[in-house]
């Protein structure tokens, strides 16, 4: 089996061609070719539409299937790519050949991550976990693999941060959440406060409304009424001297009617002739 590509990044992330032939048939083969020699110039597309036509020729054409999954991965499609390095699996016998091609789906898992991110999304952590599982089947399969060992270690330390990041923002989400209940609380508080108060206010100037209404309907009930002449207060000794005065007044004046009763008397006994 001929490698004729291996890819590297600061990950270590490689992407093996291979260039065997298997039990392939000719005509397989030969689109194959053109595919290598496509992918070679960095021509993805055409490379991945040769693959799929050699694989259309030769389903079994385990090279053209492992290929298509390199393009894909590639150009971006790290869909394209799973599915196409499942299939190589499904078909392979060879751990050797299985081990890499789980260490490529690992790698379609981190650097679709590392994609996402840099692009300012929010990659789903199971990205990572993915990545992780497909390097320890990669491992189980070939456990000399130093690659695969390295970037499940890398992968492993990406996980807990983000988990760590993520715990960070529900922990800080729950106290924005603690203290806008609190303070939401607080202003609830408040505002019935500031209700009862008003009510109170109310109440009172309601009662201060009342009193002064049957306090000026009193006033107007008393004007209504005839004034009464008001006695001047006496005192014990002065009613006593004005009865004596009134009683001597009453003496006087019979006495005044007697004497007038006697003149008339004696006016009566003399003639006038």
């Amino acid at each position: 089996m001929n490698n004729i590509l291996k890819y590297n990044t600061v990950l270590i992330l490689k992407l093996l061609v291979f260039g065997s032939f298997y039990s392939q048939s000719i005509e397989s083969r030969l689109i194959l070719k053109e595919g290598n020699n496509s992918y070679k110039k960095g021509d993805f597309k055409n490379s991945s539409n040769s693959y799929i036509n050699s694989i259309a020729e030769d389903q079994n054409n385990l090279d053209a299937i492992y290929n298509n999954g390199n393009s894909y991965m590639m150009s971006g499609d790290f869909q394209g790519a799973r599915e196409n390095f499942n299939n190589y699996i499904s078909k392979s016998k060879s751990n050797t050949d299985k081990a890499k091609a789980h260490y490529n789906i690992g790698n379609s898992y981190l650097t679709q991550y590392a994609k996402e991110t840099k692009e300012g999304g929010q990659p789903s952590s199971e990205y990572l976990e993915s990545a992780v599982n497909e390097y320890k089947k990669s491992l189980r399969h070939n456990s000399k693999d130093s690659d695969a060992r390295y970037n499940l270690s890398y992968a492993l330390k990406m996980m807990q941060n983000q988990q760590n990041k993520d715990q960070n923002k529900k922990d800080q989400q729950n106290k924005d959440q603690d203290k806008k209940e609190q303070e939401n609380k607080e202003q609830e508080n408040k505002d019935q406060q500031n209700k009862d108060q008003d009510k109170k206010e109310q109440e009172n100037k309601n009662q201060d409304k009342k009193e002064q209404e049957n306090k000026d309907q009193e006033n107007k009930e008393e004007d209504k009424k005839e004034p009464k002449e008001k006695k001047p207060n006496e005192s014990k000794e002065q009613a006593i001297k004005n009865l004596d005065a009134i009683n001597g007044d009453e003496e006087k004046v019979l006495l005044k009617v007697n004497r007038k009763k006697g003149n008339q008397k004696k006016k009566s006994k003399t003639k006038d002739w």
